[in-house]
């Protein structure tokens, strides 16, 4: 298996994943992006807050952190950003790219019109699906996807944090 060091979280501001960004930080290098200047700077300092340790990095563009990226999770205002997944899908190719949805932009995504797999045809992707509304109720996670590489590492990822994952292999 190969050794996932560095997650660029692109639309990093979504308060909606704070838990998730929090465990991720806590084991990895983080490069974090959002169109938003503010919120950006707001999502770092809770991060930095929760864990002094953390080895997280402010990125102003969304190609330049994607590239430096072993993951690449796209969140929040980005998923249907089309110009944010442009700048990703230049440097994205062969990486895993968790698409992180939450139950209310699940069916507004641009998924809904065109396949995440279609326009990133050269990248391993894992959609994941926040099936827990609530912050205070244990978090689980619904990962959809074709590659079951790709789905065995982000569920294992997720599980060593302690989120429960459901996993469904779409042919």
């Amino acid at each position: 298996m190969e050794n996932i060091k560095t997650i660029a979280v692109i639309g990093a501001a979504d308060k909606r994943n704070f838990a998730v960004l929090r465990e991720l930080s806590e084991r990895y290098q983080m490069l974090l992006f959002d169109k938003n200047p503010k919120a950006l700077a707001d999502i770092y300092d809770s991060l930095l807050a929760s864990n002094h340790n953390s080895n997280i990095e402010k990125m102003s563009c969304a190609t330049d952190a994607s590239w430096e990226a072993d993951i690449i999770i796209l969140s929040g205002f980005c998923i249907n950003d089309e110009e944010v997944v442009r700048k990703v899908k230049k440097v994205a190719t062969a990486k895993i790219i968790i698409i992180m949805e939450n139950d209310d932009e699940f069916t507004k995504s641009i998924n809904s019109q065109v396949s995440f797999d279609l326009i990133f045809p050269h990248s391993k992707i894992v959609e994941i699906i926040n099936l827990n509304a609530d912050e205070r109720v244990e978090k689980e996670f619904l990962l959809e996807g074709h590659d079951s590489y790709a789905l065995d590492r982000v569920s294992n990822i997720l599980e060593r944090m302690g989120f429960n994952t459901y996993v469904s292999q779409l042919n």
